[in-house]
């Protein structure tokens, strides 16, 4: 199997865990987890689910039609030389290797199953401090939208810690 071949598979595995991946609980401008699977969708041959691929919805050119730009002609849009070989240098080059891609499924899988969270466990000291032990319960409730917090329970944690 070539080495560009293999690159191709382990992409394609790489794929198969980002799928597996939990959506995020904060929404963002960008979504790491469908980033990601754009990067690796492009970089395995496979076309991208419609609608969901980052660079469709765009009105832009992509990263990949600028490098082409670039890379294709000696002076694109009378662009001066030195300008050039400077775009050419910062222009984001992905050369994965398959040992490359299998440490990056590796350590994807390593997060999803939160292996450094139970090997490094902390205690109640650290999730519920003696000053005041509700805190970090009270920014997952107000994340997860279970309980909001009025101007007079802001006040009172502000003013008395609690």
């Amino acid at each position: 199997m070539s080495a560009n071949q293999s690159v191709k598979e382990g992409a394609k595995q790489l794929l198969k865990v980002l799928e597996r991946f939990p959506d995020e609980r904060i929404k963002h401008l960008v979504s790491f987890k469908q980033l990601q699977m754009d990067r690796f969708r492009y970089l395995s041959g496979e076309k991208a689910a419609t609608g969901t691929d980052s660079t469709a919805t765009s009105k832009g050119p992509t990263i990949a039609d600028i490098k082409n730009i670039i890379n294709r002609t000696s002076g694109p849009l009378g662009l001066q030389k030195d300008l050039l070989k400077k775009m050419q240098s910062i222009t984001p080059n992905d050369r994965f290797t398959e040992q490359s891609i299998q440490e990056q499924i590796k350590s994807l899988e390593n997060i999803m199953s939160n292996k450094y969270k139970n090997y490094y466990e902390v205690g109640d000291k650290l999730y519920k401090p003696a000053g005041n032990p509700f805190y970090y319960q009270r920014i997952m409730d107000e994340i997860q939208g279970k309980k909001k917090e009025n101007i007079f329970t802001a006040a009172r944690t502000v003013l008395f810690g609690k």
